[in-house]
């Protein structure tokens, strides 16, 4: 009898451990930079915020009807979709973004592309939107704490990881100049040279 209690005891108690799990995986934590925007939101809730994206794109992946060999491949769709909003504004800057939703449509995170017109002012807005980022950050109301890692890599750049009160899970800001999205690099004609400044958000 005592060994049946304490198993019913135990099973509730991982019932409960497993219920916060699934609340802390499902919070909605606000994204820097977006008023009513959070992590898991919707898809038709993000519609309401920002209205019809631009371009929608669904993430499709390779897959084989040989997987031993890898052989006879084919595209399959993953339910993965990136909606990409044109003439977004922050801190006076214009630029887009792409919000990526899983295959529940619920949202993941946000990446941000601020073009400027030479490498010059890459670097010159890219050391005050680090400065903006963390002054913003900082101000959240539930925040906790601040760690900021340098990114290796070609691009450089900062990634702030962020600990939020009554958050288990970490939100990640990286902050970056985008070597790989350098459009129309010409010596020749550098007023039409367009190069980039990339924020990424996500939760870990």
């Amino acid at each position: 009898m005592r060994f049946k209690k304490t198993i019913s005891i135990a099973l509730a108690l991982v019932g409960l451990l497993l219920s916060l799990l699934v609340f802390q995986l499902f919070q909605k934590t606000q994204l820097v930079m977006f008023e009513s925007i959070s992590f898991n939101m919707p898809l038709e809730s993000v519609e309401k915020v920002f209205g019809k994206p631009n371009k929608i794109v669904e993430e499709t992946e390779t897959g084989y009807h040989d997987t031993w060999h890898a052989r006879d491949p084919y595209l399959y769709k993953t339910g993965r979709l990136f909606y990409d909003y044109e003439n977004f504004k922050w801190k006076g800057y214009s630029g887009r973004v792409t919000f990526t939703f899983s295959e529940s449509h619920r949202l993941q995170g946000a990446a941000v592309y601020f073009p400027v017109t030479s490498k010059a002012q890459q670097k010159e807005v890219f050391y005050q939107m680090t400065k903006d980022m963390k002054a913003e950050i900082e101000a959240l109301p539930n925040f906790q704490s601040l760690k900021v890692d340098a990114l290796v890599g070609d691009d450089g750049g900062y990634r702030f990881k962020v600990k939020l009160k009554g958050q288990l899970r970490e939100l990640r800001i990286d902050v970056y100049p985008d070597v790989y999205l350098t459009e129309y690099e010409d010596d020749d004609n550098p007023e039409i040279n367009q190069y980039h400044i990339r924020i990424d958000q996500s939760q870990w």
